[in-house]
């Protein structure tokens, strides 16, 4: 009786998987070709959607300026594409924002990021970010981070600071206000993304920031490669940045073969 039992049961199941109207007539609610794709915003569109969010009272008046009903279902006033597939390949020494600036959508969300290229033995150099904490994660390649700890008490010597290499998919927390620096040991192009807390999170370059009201080449200097050192500057700087840099510049270069001069 069991077994004739278990044959029937088996039947049933098969007969009502294969009759299953859900089975017959599902069908996905899109397809990849009727899926918009991303379309760069102008200036003076980013400008009035900003506007438009700043002004709007709920999250469902935001919703309606950012997937209004004729945008035919878009996501794109939310989206950003850091490196158009059809544009020149980034340089090194360059870092790609995503934030309120570039992506309206950000407002009121504290979120931002970004996308870095940073070539063999450069530096970003000291640098902090004001309004946001970061989460860096390099991608391709290798850094050394490092960040400066509070001194504990009055200044005395030179300041703590804490460093870690980072291989590819490796992360790393950059503390709001600190001052923070990578740095790339090889003789590949390394590149990271930045994820941060704050739609807003601000860049302050140490040395530029310091010494802004000064007459002195170390401002000069700096607003010549504002972001990043690499070794073709690296001459010019000699005696102007800290000699530590200096040292792991030149080291780096000398061992792949990349002239200084």
């Amino acid at each position: 009786m069991s077994s004739l039992l278990s044959i029937a049961l088996m039947a049933f199941l098969a007969i009502t998987s294969t009759a299953s109207p859900l089975a017959a007539n599902s069908k996905p609610s899109t397809t990849a070709a009727s899926v918009p794709t991303y379309t760069p915003l102008t200036p003076a569109e980013i400008k009035a959607l900003q506007t438009e969010l700043l002004l709007a009272p709920s999250y469902k008046d935001k919703e309606k300026v950012l997937f209004p009903p004729n945008n035919g279902g878009s996501a794109n006033n939310v989206s950003f594409q850091f490196v158009p597939n059809n544009g020149p390949a980034p340089q090194d020494g360059s870092v790609i924002v995503g934030s309120v600036d570039s992506i309206p959508g950000l407002i009121g969300t504290n979120v931002a990021a970004a996308i870095g290229f940073i070539g063999p033995c450069g530096l970003n150099v000291p640098h902090l970010h004001p309004r946001g904490n970061e989460f860096l994660t390099v991608v391709s390649g290798t850094l050394i981070g490092a960040f400066l700890l509070e001194p504990d008490g009055p200044f005395v010597g030179d300041v703590p600071q804490v460093a870690m290499t980072l291989s590819n998919y490796t992360g790393m927390l950059f503390p709001q206000g600190h001052t923070h620096w990578q740095f790339n040991p090889t003789c590949e192009q390394a590149v990271f993304s930045a994820a941060f807390d704050s739609n807003d999170e601000g860049r302050f370059q140490v040395a530029q920031t310091f010494f802004s009201s000064m007459p002195d080449n170390v401002l000069t200097a700096s607003l010549g490669n504002p972001t990043f050192l690499g070794p073709k500057q690296l001459d010019q700087l000699r005696g102007i940045i800290p000699s530590a840099f200096v040292v792991m510049v030149d080291s780096c270069a000398k061992a792949c073969g990349i002239k200084t001069a």
